[in-house]
């Protein structure tokens, strides 16, 4: 897999993209060694391309001879702040995974409730008492539709996927 940079020529300055990952659609970013991981967050390309508007960027792969050249000699944009950059994206992705599991434990409580109402109605059906044999026949077939919900809750709440 190729790693990519950009160049801006006028001020000799770049910023690393590293490489294109498929599934978020977008670039690793720039890498801190600090933290030993990627920024997986375009703010500091964003930041370069701000800081270079009008000016001619080039963008330059990996195994050739003008980013070895680049790497060595241009100034790296922003490069004291990589791991600022870094330790801020770590934050938003467990503030993410936070969130996420909140409304995961959100979903199952809902789901439990759906299961007390579901019971509760179905009790108080099978109480009910029909006055005539068509009205007897829509109370069964609301049980048999509340005992159907009932299953289908109690399967989301067992598969082990959804949990």
């Amino acid at each position: 897999m190729r790693d990519y940079l950009l160049y801006c020529t006028y001020c000799s300055s770049y910023t690393l993209l590293h490489s294109y990952d498929k599934d978020s659609g977008s670039f690793l970013g720039e890498y801190s060694l600090l933290h030993n991981n990627y920024t997986r967050d375009p703010i500091v390309l964003n930041k370069f391309l701000l800081a270079h508007l009008g000016h001619t960027i080039r963008t330059i792969p990996s195994k050739t001879d003008d980013y070895r050249h680049i790497i060595c000699n241009a100034s790296h944009f922003l490069e004291d702040d990589i791991d600022k950059y870094v330790e801020e994206s770590q934050q938003r992705a467990k503030f993410k995974e936070r969130d996420r599991k909140s409304e995961r434990e959100i979903g199952q409580v809902q789901l439990y409730l759906v299961e007390h109402l579901l019971t509760h109605e179905l009790q108080n059906l099978s109480q009910a008492r029909a006055s005539t044999p068509a009205e007897g026949q829509v109370f069964l077939g609301k049980e048999l539709g509340f005992k159907e919900a009932l299953d289908l809750v109690r399967r989301v709440k067992n598969d082990k996927q959804l949990s």
